[in-house]
């Protein structure tokens, strides 16, 4: 049984029919009735060529048509089954009907036909007759992944440069991970998205430290909805848009991989990870997600958003997240609430004001400090321990609170020009109190386990961080040729201070690793150490894409900054008190690239990026790093195929830089336990990435990616050599045909190539090796559609239990192993 669906002067209204038609009858009831056949089929032809303004956002294809016809005032058919499960990207502009409904429906094998009475009916494509799609005109603007059902995301980039480029017109490698691929994989958290995303690795030091590389160097660059934040890489992380972010407030995480100094600046070699947090949408949607997983894990989602006023000029969106669980660790237990609320209003129609705001809270039990499980014994062994081991007491407990402000407004100029003002505000806080066995200061001895002490210590932290983003975007003339130019300016404020104290009651108590029954009831003393690190960076930066000819463009830019910091460790007690200040005026970051169209299809490119990165590690004098410095050069092939819906690219880099830091093995910052470095010069790394990502026909989605790289000192020495030279990743999913088809199955592997180092180890005198050799791990899920509301999807993540390192401290000798076998179930419903 379904519904004729009919729209009247006052309102939707429903009535019983035997058929499975649905027909939208839009416009005024007078003239569907008109007595006059000739009036209303001159109406109707009014109706055909008149042109509205369109704004339908990408999502279900269904809605998306309903609300096309009913904004042209025309009657559309179609069947249930023509529109199951299928999305649109969505149209945007001024269109006449014919457009916009063959604008949605592009892409979906299905074309919109007007009958000789006026009323249009949805049939399928023909594969032997020129389709009606390249008639239309409609440029559709795709503004979120999220409904889109698509690997693939069309939106203009604001991660490599402030231009608003597209994937393909980018001169650089950047991979987007969209929110069905994050739903396919359950992807819940920054960790997750990021072990998933091409050419990065995940890891992480204890439970609650976490970070990310790219192309062998850790990721400490970070947007939010374009606008730079700053990063302590390994600190306390503090900030939302690092391990602790939640993926429910996000639309999409867009990853740059090479250098980033035309948009940070302070550009590392590595890349920036910009997250696009969701926005409201014009007509209102709800969804509700419940999930359970393998160690008594719960979560539970709410997604709210609707236009707040008749107009819909003012729209609303409210996200909130509850989850807690165990883990595979001993006695380690989590939970998190998460809220996101944001209001976006049209104060004219050249003016547009965006406000939220994020809340995150977190708390953990029997949490693991910065260390893992020992790496060796005594005799120089490597450990081979279970993966629910724990150097952590079980009265162990971490929380952190952030909240982070955000306001964006954006003012249309004349001749198509925009000016944009973006700013954020993030405060956060966070309290540990751990006593764990101290791997660092000694190894236990294989056969008795004596040979470790206890460390007890609790850490304070606060941060506080303004990011302020200015930048007007527009374009010009100049010999008869059409260009784009952005001016802008950008701010930074970072502070951040740590009160650490300790236990002297426990602190140094001999343990044994197989004895010690993790039972502690500290007391913590008055501060004993204070860490303050300030940052502060401005800049002023300029980028233009040229148009040298039809196919050429040449893309140009680079930023002016200035910056100042210190790093100040101060241990009264001691006494002890060191600062390292450093400044610079000035420094300038340049950025070129061509981009050449060959046929509409495939691009190829060439690039020339700069780093230059202040550095927050110390030597062993406590003095801060110089600032490491170099340049990205890249060149690759960019193709666009099946009208978009799927894309490859393969790349060639060199990164070569300077003051790289690495571990002076046996030395410490005076003062701390903070391990020192030192600075290398000549470095470089040379690698390929190759990434397809898209749709190969409507049911199948695929991402595969494989990475290369290798890093060498001036020396000829292999360096970074923690990082795998390879990583293959690989993700697909498919859409089961005919009486199947509420039925997606999907699959992946992960594989990576062997990590290693040579450790010294100051204790014992001598060197130690250790040793992850290539592993892989594999991952499925099953989804099922009860309708077009209910889902249900099951995800089975290191299907075979492979157990393996994944991350190691050299200086810390300790390492974290990876998830084993685990399960969850979905359910979500779209009210």
């Amino acid at each position: 049984m379904s519904a004729n669906i009919y729209a009247t002067s006052r309102g939707i209204k429903r009535k019983p029919m035997a058929c499975a038609i649905h027909l939208i009858f839009v416009g005024s009831v007078f003239l569907l009735n008109s007595p006059a056949p000739a009036l209303a089929q001159a109406s109707d032809s009014v109706a055909q060529q008149a042109a509205h303004n369109f704004r339908v956002t990408a999502g279900e294809l269904a809605p998306a048509l309903r609300q096309v016809a009913s904004q042209a005032g025309v009657i559309l058919s179609f069947t249930p089954e023509q529109t199951n499960g299928k999305t649109t990207a969505g149209v945007n502009g001024r269109l006449n009907v014919h457009e916009a409904l063959n604008g949605i429906l592009r892409g979906t094998g299905l074309k919109a036909e007007r009958d000789a009475n006026g009323s249009y009916v949805l049939r399928t494509a023909s594969s032997d007759a020129p389709s009606v799609l390249p008639e239309v005109t409609v440029t559709a603007q795709q503004e979120a992944t999220e409904g889109s059902g698509s690997y693939v995301s069309r939106i203009p980039l604001s991660t490599a440069t402030p231009l608003g480029l597209s994937l393909k017109e980018t001169p650089q490698s950047v991979s987007v991970m969209t929110k069905q691929r994050m739903e396919d994989q359950g992807l819940t958290t920054i960790q997750q998205v990021m072990a998933q995303t091409p050419g990065v690795t995940y890891f992480s030091l204890g439970s609650e430290r976490s970070g990310f590389s790219s192309r062998g160097y850790p990721i400490t660059n970070y947007q939010l909805d374009g606008v730079n934040t700053h990063s302590e890489n390994l600190g306390l992380n503090a900030l939302p848009s690092q391990s602790l972010a939640d993926m429910a407030l996000y639309d999409r995480i867009e990853v740059l991989r090479g250098a980033s100094g035309l948009m940070t600046g302070a550009g590392d070699a590595s890349g920036a990870i910009n997250m696009v947090r969701k926005k409201p949408t014009a007509e209102f949607q709800a969804s509700a997600e419940v999930e359970v997983g393998s160690w008594n894990n719960r979560r539970g989602m709410l997604d709210l958003s609707a236009p707040l006023n008749e107009a819909k000029t003012v729209r609303g969106r409210l996200v909130s997240v509850y989850q807690d669980g165990d883990s595979y660790i001993d006695n380690y237990s989590r939970d998190k609430q998460v809220f996101y609320g944001v209001v976006e209003a049209d104060i004219s129609s050249r003016t547009k004001l965006t406000t939220g705001i994020e809340y995150q809270r977190n708390k953990s039990y029997g949490s693991l400090s910065y260390l893992g499980f020992p790496l060796f014994y005594s005799n120089g062994e490597m450990t081979n321990l279970p993966r629910s081991f724990s150097p952590a007491a079980t009265s162990n407990q971490f929380s952190s609170d952030s909240t982070n402000v955000f306001v964006t407004l954006e003012h249309e100029l004349i001749n198509d020009w925009k000016l944009k003002i973006s700013a954020n505000h993030l405060s956060s806080s966070q309290d540990e109190r751990s006593v764990y066995l101290g791997v660092a200061d000694g190894f236990a001895d294989k056969v008795t386990g004596d040979g470790l002490l206890l460390n007890a210590n609790r850490r304070a932290y606060d941060l506080k961080s303004n990011s302020v983003d200015i930048n007007v975007r527009g374009p010009f003339t100049l010999f008869e040729r059409k260009h784009e130019l952005v001016l802008g300016m950008d701010y930074n404020d970072f502070e951040s201070k740590t009160d650490g104290s300790f236990d002297w009651g426990i602190q140094g108590t001999p343990a044994n690793l197989y004895t010690w029954n993790r039972s502690a009831s500290p007391v913590f003393g008055d501060s004993y150490v204070t860490y303050d690190s300030t940052r502060r960076q401005s800049s002023l930066y300029a980028a233009g894409r040229f148009t040298i000819s039809d196919k050429l463009k040449l893309i140009a830019g680079g930023k002016v900054m200035r910056y100042k910091e210190n790093y100040i460790t101060d241990a009264p007690t001691i006494p002890y008190y060191s600062a390292s200040p450093a400044s610079e005026k000035h420094v300038f970051t340049p950025y070129g690239g061509l981009v050449y169209d060959i046929d509409g299809t495939h691009t190829v490119y060439a690039s020339y990026s700069t780093i230059f990165q202040p550095q927050a590690s110390q030597d062993r004098n406590g003095t801060l790093l110089a600032p490491r410095e170099g340049r990205n050069l890249e060149v690759g092939l960019k193709s666009g195929w099946l009208d978009g819906r799927l894309n490859t690219a393969v790349s060639l880099y060199e990164i070569s830089q300077d003051n790289l830091a690495e571990a002076d093995p046996g030395y410490m910052v005076p003062g701390t336990t903070n391990a020192a470095y030192r600075a290398i010069k000549g470095a470089k790394t040379r690698g390929v990435d190759l990434e397809v990502s898209g749709a190969i026909t409507p049911s199948w989605n695929v991402s595969a990616s494989w990475t290369y790289s290798e890093a060498e000192n001036a020396e000829g020495k292999a360096i970074q050599t923690t990082f795998p030279h390879q990583l293959v990743k690989l993700w697909t999913t498919y859409r089961l045909p005919a009486d199947l088809n509420r039925l997606t199955i999907g699959g992946g592997v992960n594989w990576q190539s062997k990590v290693y180092s040579n450790i010294s180890a100051w204790q014992i005198g001598r060197d130690l090796y250790w040793e992850q050799k290539a592993y892989a791990v594999a991952n499925l899920m099953a989804r099922y559609d009860f309708s077009d509301k209910l889902t249900a999807t099951l995800n089975v993540n290191n299907l075979f239990d492979k157990k393996y390192t994944a991350s190691v401290s050299d200086w810390w000798y300790s390492g974290m192993y990876g998830t084993p076998r685990s399960a969850t179930l979905n359910l979500r419903y779209k009210f």
